[in-house]
């Protein structure tokens, strides 16, 4: 497991490598060239320009993309705050496998590969409304699934960061 602690987890954040903050002003100042009123495209804009920092170029691009969805029960729903028992997840985890929900045509539509990993859904988590939903070793056990779920050449040339951040 790459993170022993929620130490090594904290190190490795710190650890990530600065993005490039002037492909990210290149991407804002191309938006407003562009004939549409300031701000119209919302949260996109800046969905794009993270992605410029990231990506370090100033037209970021999405060459391969992966779709990843983690399914799991929540301890909560003891409390009457969701309208669907935890055994439904499992169906919707079965749906998504046989193509029947409605990420699988997104996912589609974009060319994107989608990925549905159930974590452990005979063991929710707890009710967070009365004790800490997870350990920290449950908590680094889910942090450690979706980190080993993404494909080391899913970002380009972002990998990089990864793959230089890998403790």
């Amino acid at each position: 497991m790459p993170f022993a602690t929620l130490d090594d987890l904290a190190a490795a954040c710190r650890a990530l490598p600065a993005g490039d903050a002037d492909a990210a002003a290149a991407v804002r100042e191309r938006q407003g060239l562009l004939t549409k009123p300031p701000g119209s495209l919302g949260e996109l804009e800046d969905v794009v320009a993270w992605l410029a920092t990231w990506q370090r170029r100033p037209m970021p691009r999405l060459e391969r993309v992966e779709i990843l969805v983690f399914a799991g029960n929540h301890g909560i729903t003891a409390q009457g705050v969701s309208p669907y028992p935890p055994d439904v997840t499992a169906q919707m985890v079965a749906n998504f496998a046989h193509g029947g929900a409605a990420i699988n045509q997104l996912a589609k539509n974009a060319g994107a590969t989608l990925t549905v990993t159930p974590l452990d859904l005979d063991k929710p988590t707890a009710d967070f409304s009365l004790v800490p939903a997870m350990t920290e070793a449950e908590f680094l056990a889910a942090i450690e699934a979706g980190y080993a779920a993404v494909s080391p050449d899913a970002a380009t040339p972002a990998n990089s960061a990864r793959q230089r951040s890998q403790p």
